[in-house]
């Protein structure tokens, strides 16, 4: 019996489309309350010296090294987001080929092993 192309694509979307939202959903509220807590505190630091700067209570070297520090902060910042959305992207990746193989094993009828994540 040959599969209806239409049915069979609509499974695919409903299950690829189920494993992403599966694998994102806590990750995302992690993801942004991390955002969230870290752009707080740079936004913070950075108001405490942009006071100091206003009210000229810092030597030319004391602003530098707080300037390079708010700098420092937010290339920190950057750099662990970039690194947590690699995580979030591969297990996105990883959760689809799943779902691709979940679903041929189970319209077609056959035991397909799933490939070793990325």
């Amino acid at each position: 019996m040959a599969l209806d192309l239409t049915n069979t694509a609509k499974t695919f979307v409903s299950n690829i489309s189920s494993a992403v939202k599966d694998t994102t959903t806590q990750d995302l509220t992690t993801l942004k309350g991390f955002s969230e807590e870290q752009l707080d505190s740079l936004a913070r630091q950075s108001a405490l010296v942009a006071g100091m700067i206003e009210k000229n209570e810092f030597t030319d070297d004391e602003r530098d090294f707080f300037l390079i520090g708010l700098q420092n902060m937010a290339s920190s910042f950057v750099h662990t987001l970039i690194g947590m959305l690699e995580v979030e992207i591969e297990k996105i990746y990883n959760a689809v080929v799943k779902a691709i193989y979940d679903s041929i094993s189970s319209l077609a009828k056959v035991a397909l092993a799933v490939p070793v994540p990325v």
